[in-house]
C-alpha cells in the first residue's frame, strides 16, 4: 500500500500521519520494531529498498515513512522510485507513506523526472492534500481543538486568535494549549486571548532566536524553560524554531539579492510584522549561521520523529555548546 500525503498544511498532514503510526503500533507492531522514518531529502532507493524488505520474525508488515523526498537534489532517484514503486504495489502488504509539504509551485516548479513520479504517487488510492484553511474552517478547527481540552472557545476569540496568528496551525494549536491551561473555567473567551496571546505568535520566538543570534546562553536558557512553563511542547517549540530561521534565511538571501526592505514582505508571501521584525534579525546573523541553526533544527526534528533521541535534552545541548 502507498499513501501520498502532501500540501503546504503541514500541521494537518504531520498530525495525521502521527495518527496513522500510533494505529499501525497498536494494531500490527507494539514494539514499532517494523516501522521506519527516512529522510526523502538524502534517500537513496537502495536505502528505501533495503527498509522495505527488511522484514521482522515476529511481524511481516512493515511501515516506511519518507519525508521531503521531492526534496532531494539527486534527479535520478525520481525516475528510479517510480519504476520501483510500480512493482511494489502488486501484492505487497507492506506500507509506505510519502509526506511531502506543497509541490510545484510556480516559485519551484518540479524538473520532468519529478513531476513524473508526482503524477504516480498522485494516482494512488490513498492520497490526501493539505491545502490552507479558509476562515470558515479555521473557526471549526478552532472549536474542534479546544474541545479536546474540554473548553468551549467563543466566535470573537476565535476570530481574534486567527488574526494573532495568521492563520498558522501550528501557532493556533500552541496557544489553544496554553489558553486551556490558563482559563479556569469551561469557556476561552475574548479576554482570555487578548491577556495571553497578543503577539505571542513570535514574539517570544523572536526572543529566543535574538537571544541564540547574541549566543546568550544565559538568557536563551531561561527563555526556553519560561515556554516549558507556559505549557509548549518540545515539539512545538522545535517547529516554532525551524519555521522562524527558515523564515530568517528567506530574507537574509533576499537583502543579498538586493530585494528592497518594502518590497521583501509581498515577495516572499510574510506577513508584514513577520517580515519587519525578521529584517532586523536577519542583519544579526551570517548567511552561513542560518543555515548551520536550521540544519541543527532540522536534524533534531528528524531524530525526534524516528525516536533516536530526547529532544528536551537535545535543545539543551543546543544551547551549551554556543
Amino acid at each position: 500500500m502507498i499513501i501520498f500525503l502532501h500540501g503546504v498544511d503541514t500541521f494537518r498532514s504531520r498530525r495525521l500521519l502521527q495518527e496513522m503510526k500510533k494505529k499501525f503500533i497498536k494494531d500490527v507492531d507494539i514494539d514499532a520494531q517494523s516501522l521506519t522514518w527516512l529522510d526523502g531529502q538524502t534517500a537513496t532507493l537502495v536505502e528505501i529498498s533495503e527498509k522495505i524488505n527488511t522484514g521482522s520474525l515476529f511481524v511481516k508488515k512493515r511501515l516506511v515513512v519518507i519525508e521531503n523526498i521531492f526534496k532531494n537534489k539527486k534527479e535520478k532517484i525520481f525516475t528510479e522510485l517510480a519504476n520501483y514503486l510500480k512493482k511494489f504495489i502488486k501484492g505487497d502488504d507492506n506500507i509506505i507513506i510519502f509526506r511531502d509539504e506543497e509541490i510545484n509551485t510556480k516559485d519551484k516548479p518540479l524538473r520532468a523526472e519529478a513531476k513524473k513520479l508526482l503524477t504516480f504517487l498522485n494516482k494512488q488510492q490513498y492520497v490526501q492534500e493539505f491545502k490552507a484553511l479558509s476562515n470558515s474552517q479555521l473557526l471549526s478547527f478552532i472549536k474542534k481543538e479546544s474541545s479536546q481540552y474540554q473548553k468551549n472557545i467563543n466566535a470573537p476569540a476565535a476570530s481574534l486568535l486567527i488574526n494573532l496568528t495568521s492563520g498558522d496551525l501550528w501557532l493556533i494549536a500552541g496557544e489553544i494549549k496554553k489558553l486551556s491551561s490558563y482559563v479556569s473555567g469551561s469557556e476561552i473567551t475574548l479576554a482570555a486571548v487578548k491577556e495571553m496571546t497578543p503577539g505571542s505568535f513570535s514574539e517570544d520566538i523572536f526572543a529566543l532566536t535574538d537571544a541564540l543570534s547574541a549566543r546568550n546562553r544565559t538568557l536563551t536558557a531561561r527563555l526556553l524553560a519560561e515556554q516549558y512553563e507556559a505549557g509548549l511542547s518540545d515539539e512545538y517549540l522545535l517547529t516554532m524554531l525551524i519555521r522562524q530561521f527558515k523564515i530568517l534565511l528567506q530574507i537574509k538571501e533576499a537583502l543579498d539579492n538586493q530585494i528592497s526592505v518594502t518590497n521583501l514582505a509581498a515577495y516572499l508571501k510574510l506577513h508584514p510584522f513577520v517580515a519587519k521584525k525578521g529584517i532586523l534579525q536577519a542583519k544579526n546573523f551570517k548567511t552561513t549561521d542560518l543555515k548551520n541553526y536550521l540544519n541543527i533544527l532540522i536534524s533534531l526534528d528528524f531524530s525526534n520523529k524516528t525516536g533516536q533521541g530526547n529532544l528536551a535534552t537535545e535543545l539543551t545541548l543546543l544551547i551549551a555548546q554556543l
